[in-house]
């Protein structure tokens, strides 16, 4: 224990030199691009399928593959589970995610995971009536199995398409509304891999690829009057069309985490993960996230979760939950999060989240 009580104190400290830059640098970046971001944010430990596990978890709410399928059955199990996500804002706006999953084990035969994700954004013009939303579908489908006594692998691809509406001023026109529109599609892929190295001590990694097709419609929100060369001053009104810039962005993760069992019923869990994502027609940005999280099985069926999370942008959020499965065919899991998203906060303000699932196993 002391030993990652360390560990996590050198990365937290290594993270807080490198701050102050990273967080203006970020800031500076279209919306649309910080949206991937936070849409991509783990929690720092609350297993539910919207916010999900440790990848040095050996459970099937870790984020990693490998590391979901390795614990086997001794017979053949469905499990279906549903889930719902709420993420009010501070600046009005609120996001709902519905998110369906379908897991089938059965000895031998590994783990096939299939899912689908609706996401919505409710009051999207916010407090101050400017547009900032989002809206998505999202289908993934996975496979892992164990590859010995002691670890697994697996792999998940994910398709997700959907829109993406940011209202700013504009300073290039003299402070005026505009609205960017973007329409994306993003095929993904994940590998992930995971082993006991002891009965008390599990380690995971899982590498991931995105490739986001962006395609952007600029339009005024109001009469614009712009002066041209030789022929004078022009009116645009309302909803003219000013571009429509197109983006192709790589998106690449790498993600790692250790597992310790301290004791019979309880685990700590260290994690760190490494994004970048790299536009077509712009600079390369990269981020990096830590968290530690803590889990303590109860009495009576229940477990109980929470952690705190720090990123290279200077954000920390904490989170907490819990989950119940008072027999072996039923399980419940609430999870709650405070600053959610803060990749977007100057845009919609500090998010929070509550998420919850029941999942069936028969």
């Amino acid at each position: 224990m002391l030993r990652s009580g360390a560990v996590a104190a050198s990365v937290g400290i290594a993270l807080l030199l490198v701050v102050p830059p990273a967080r203006a640098d970020f800031n500076d970046q279209p919306f649309a691009l910080r949206l991937f971001f936070a849409v991509d944010r783990q929690s720092n430990y609350v297993s539910t399928l919207a916010r999900q596990a440790s990848v040095g978890a050996l459970d099937a709410g870790s984020a990693n593959p490998g590391a979901a399928a390795w614990r086997e059955r001794t017979e053949q199990a469905t499990t279906v589970t549903t889930s719902f996500v709420y993420a009010p804002s501070t600046g009005g706006r609120d996001v709902y995610a519905a998110p369906l999953t379908l897991r089938w084990q059965a000895p031998g035969q590994g783990t096939i995971a299939l899912a689908y994700a609706f996401t919505d954004t409710n009051s999207g013009g916010g407090d101050n009536g400017l547009q900032q939303s989002l809206r998505s579908d999202e289908w993934i489908g996975g496979y892992g199995r164990r590859i010995d006594e002691r670890s697994a692998a697996g792999f998940s691809v994910r398709l997700t398409s959907g829109k993406i509406v940011s209202d700013s001023h504009a300073a290039e026109l003299g402070g005026a509304l505009v609205r960017a529109s973007t329409r994306f599609l993003t095929p993904e892929l994940n590998v992930g891999y995971a082993t006991q190295w002891s009965p008390r001590l599990s380690f995971g990694v899982a590498a991931g690829y995105g490739r986001a097709r962006a395609d952007t419609t600029l339009t005024n929100l109001v009469p614009l009057t712009l002066p041209l060369p030789f022929v004078g001053a022009v009116n645009l009104p309302p909803g003219t069309v000013l571009g429509e810039p197109d983006d192709i962005i790589s998106m690449y993760s790498l993600r790692g985490g250790v597992g310790t069992q301290l004791s019979d019923r309880t685990a700590l869990y260290v994690d760190a993960v490494g994004y970048r994502l790299s536009p077509q027609h712009a600079g390369a940005h990269n981020l990096g996230r830590f968290a530690v999280g803590v889990e303590h099985a109860a009495d009576h069926g229940f477990v109980l979760r929470g952690g705190i999370g720090l990123d290279t942008i200077g954000q920390v959020n904490v989170s907490a939950g819990f989950g119940y499965r008072p027999t072996p065919s039923f399980e419940a899991q609430l999870a709650l999060q405070s600053n959610a998203a803060p990749e977007v906060n100057p845009e919609i303000g500090r998010t929070r989240l509550i998420a919850g699932s029941i999942a069936w196993i028969f």
